[in-house]
């Protein structure tokens, strides 16, 4: 089995290079996946970030013991860690980016990588306008909502945004604004199974905005893959 699928893609060029890609993950296994997020409890409430929750390696047992409670978890993780997954990711990078941020002479086995899950409640769950820490090299935003659970006219997708004050633009220390102080200029559709991908810049400024449905909507869920230096 071959857990991804680079093939179909569509590339935004402007204001940085970000990648859609549909069916990412192989639909049999990304159904696993679906079918076993986890459960609300097991996050922490992030408010500084957004009206969010995360589950994150830096949970520790509550992170690990879920990863370990189901095995297409179990080989999700481990496909992630592998130095296979860095080297199809700087692969793709390298044949759609020239001069992608990532030096034509580095090896996966300088990079590091790992994932995190998400969820934003339906009834104004948000991630606020940032771009990234300056520890990630590059960033993957998978859906993981089952067929059927949500509608991409409800929202949710990640959109890429500027700054409305230009002094504000380059931003490489990751600083966070204020849906307000920022202006939307695209947003790639939530549906299943599609992935969000771009590069860490000082420019790749990316949010969600607020999502407002009833309290008893599905709440939007995702993983979010990061490569970043291994001496980091």
């Amino acid at each position: 089995m071959q857990m991804f699928n680079w093939d179909n893609v569509c590339v935004r060029r402007e204001p940085f290079t970000v990648f859609y890609i549909r069916d990412l993950l192989w639909p049999p296994f990304y159904c696993e996946l679906a079918e076993t997020f986890p459960l609300l409890s097991h996050f922490r409430y992030r408010e500084t970030l957004g009206n969010k929750y995360l589950l994150t390696e830096s949970e520790g047992e509550s992170y690990y013991d879920f990863v370990k409670a189901y095995p297409p978890w179990q080989k999700f993780y481990t496909e992630i860690k592998s130095i296979n997954f860095r080297e199809q990711v700087l692969s793709f990078l390298r044949s759609h980016i020239s001069g992608s941020g990532i030096q034509a002479d580095e090896l996966a086995g300088s990079f590091a990588s790992r994932f995190e899950f998400s969820a934003l409640p339906a009834n104004g769950g948000s991630q606020r306008p940032h771009t990234d820490s300056p520890r990630k090299v590059v960033t993957l935003v998978l859906s993981l909502m089952k067929e059927g659970e949500w509608s991409p006219d409800w929202g949710g997708g990640t959109s890429i945004c500027a700054p409305k004050d230009k002094t504000l633009y380059s931003n490489y220390c990751n600083q966070y604004l204020d849906f307000d102080d920022v202006e939307v200029i695209d947003t790639f559709p939530f549906v299943p199974n599609a992935c969000v991908m771009f590069v860490k810049t000082s420019v790749s400024w990316h949010c969600v905005t607020p999502i407002n449905l009833p309290g008893d909507t599905p709440i939007r869920k995702t993983v979010a893959i990061s490569l970043y230096h291994e001496d980091e």
